[in-house]
């Protein structure tokens, strides 16, 4: 019977779940059967409706209190109140685990989702090996449970934060974040336009919102209405019909193109000559591996604001700090050709393509190890 390894995620944006199918592409190539999970919706559409509402109306309605709960969960365990609420769902969960024969290990791509797997682990004493996925770049505190037996970052710092927070250093594993594999990996700028029916000599602007599309989208177009030269600004909406509508009934000079969602995203990114988005984790790895100069505009409070830091110290990236720099920082790094150049060459200093097989690579090495120490 093959292997089945079970990978935990969450449709709460579409990052954590690209993750995943990154993942499992790489585990079919070495011959495995993985199985991704929707974690928070198999167990209960309810519970799923309900995180992914409050989450999304916390980021609208109260961005600041989700700032002051990240920041101030590093000093203090607000985080392990999820431990708690997952135990009402540890049996359903178990249940899902039991049903699947011959898991070998078992992967988490979302920071909700491991303290659930980590409770089930030890409450059902489960002999199955856990590995965190994280999707961003920067560690947390909140990320951390005994549970797992191995943490898979891009954070270059890893090490240092496991000494800080008295957690075994030989848990972390530097990799990158894992991207779905995509023939725009070794395509250029001209043939992605090509193969797009983009026209080569526009420059094109790419805003991006994620999953659910939580970008400031008319504004920014608003802001590019100040350069003279004629652009092509493709606006990827997500699932937010709303923005869709309002950009399509929205008069410019530029070329307007709206896309909900596509398969082809990391195409328009070498495509472009400029990506403008919050900084998930997901969106920056495949900016960087394209190489595209990365603005990054209102990130989502914590995690994201942590994302930007670090791209921007790397010099891949640019920070808006308020909305009247819009207009100006997007000119500058359209036409400034130093500045581009710049943040193209720290892209590929950092990027991390292969993240994805790396991290299966070191999956499948630790159970061929385990396997030959019970022989």
């Amino acid at each position: 019977m093959k292997a089945r390894p079970l990978i935990f995620s969450a449709s709460i944006g579409q990052g954590h779940q690209q993750a995943a199918k990154a993942l499992c592409t790489e585990l079919e190539k070495k011959g495995y059967y993985p199985k991704i999970i929707d974690t928070f919706y198999t167990l209960s559409p309810l519970l799923h409706h309900c995180i992914v509402k409050s989450y999304l109306n916390l980021l609208k309605l109260g961005p600041a209190v989700w700032r002051k709960i990240y920041f101030n969960a590093e000093k203090q365990s607000y985080f392990l109140y999820i431990d708690r609420f997952s135990t009402l769902f540890t049996e359903r969960l178990h249940k899902l685990i039991a049903e699947e024969e011959n898991v070998p290990f078992i992967i988490s791509t979302h920071p909700f989702v491991t303290p659930f797997l980590t409770t089930v682990k030890k409450k059902r004493k489960i002999n199955i090996p856990i590995y965190y996925v994280i999707t961003d770049f920067l560690m947390h505190p909140a990320y951390l449970r005994e549970g797992v037996d191995r943490y898979f970052t891009a954070d270059p710092t890893s090490f240092h934060f496991a000494k800080k927070n008295n957690y075994p250093v030989d848990r972390f594993c530097l990799t990158g974040i894992p991207v779905p594999g995509h023939p725009a990996f070794s395509s250029t700028k001209s043939k992605s336009r090509e193969q797009l029916g983009l026209d080569e000599n526009k420059k094109i602007v790419l805003i991006a919102g994620g999953g659910f599309g939580l970008a400031k989208y008319v504004k920014v177009i608003r802001a590019l209405e100040k350069c003279s030269e004629e652009l092509m600004i493709i606006c990827m909406t997500g699932t937010n019909t709303k923005a869709a509508r309002k950009i399509e009934s929205y008069k410019s000079k530029h070329c307007l193109k709206v896309l909900p969602f596509t398969d082809r995203f990391l195409d328009y990114l070498r495509a472009s000559d400029v990506v403008i988005s919050k900084s998930g984790g997901l969106t920056m790895s495949e900016a960087l591996i394209c190489e595209t100069p990365i603005i990054i505009y209102k990130p989502v409070p914590g995690h994201e604001e942590h994302n930007a830091q670090y791209l921007v110290e790397k010099g891949a990236a640019v920070k808006i700090q308020g909305d009247e720099e819009l207009p100006l920082i997007i000119k500058r790094v359209l036409f400034q050709k130093k500045l581009s150049e710049e943040m193209r060459y720290s892209a590929r200093k950092i990027k991390r393509p292969t993240a994805a097989e790396e991290i299966v690579e070191e999956m499948i090495l630790a159970l061929e190890q385990k396997q030959q120490a019970v022989r």
